[in-house]
């Protein structure tokens, strides 16, 4: 298994407020970002600080049904890979939780992903996100 390069999930019915809370009982800090040109109304940056290093955490509310996307832009987090941090989430908010099931190359089916619940159950399904 490679290392994460970064982390990206998708977790039901959870805000960016609620997000940040979360991640900051497992980063060393985090701060607003402040809004980018061009960024979305319903997106949230913030850079987050793990093991004296900073990085780029943008959070996007309801991208997808019902689901808030987060990405944290680093290789060194408590989390080793997108499962792990899924897995946390959904135990933590007791909501479902989405990763990609491959990669993000051009090759992968961009339609298959893993669903992780609460309690641990995953299985691969499709999700039609256009």
């Amino acid at each position: 298994m490679t290392e994460a390069t970064d982390i990206e999930i998708y977790i039901a019915s959870t805000s960016a407020e609620a997000l940040k809370t979360w991640l900051a009982d497992h980063l060393d800090d985090i701060q607003p970002a402040g809004r980018q040109p061009g960024m979305p109304k319903n997106a949230v940056a913030m850079t987050g600080y793990w093991h004296r290093q900073s990085f780029s955490i943008l959070v996007l509310e309801r991208v997808a049904d019902r689901f808030t996307s987060l990405w944290l832009n680093s290789s060194d987090l408590p989390w080793s890979d997108d499962a792990a941090c899924a897995r946390a989430a959904s135990e933590h908010f007791n909501q479902e939780t989405r990763i990609a099931a491959g990669g993000w190359t051009e090759s992968d089916d961009p339609d298959a992903w893993v669903q992780i619940m609460p309690g641990g159950a995953e299985a691969a399904i499709s999700w039609k996100t256009g």
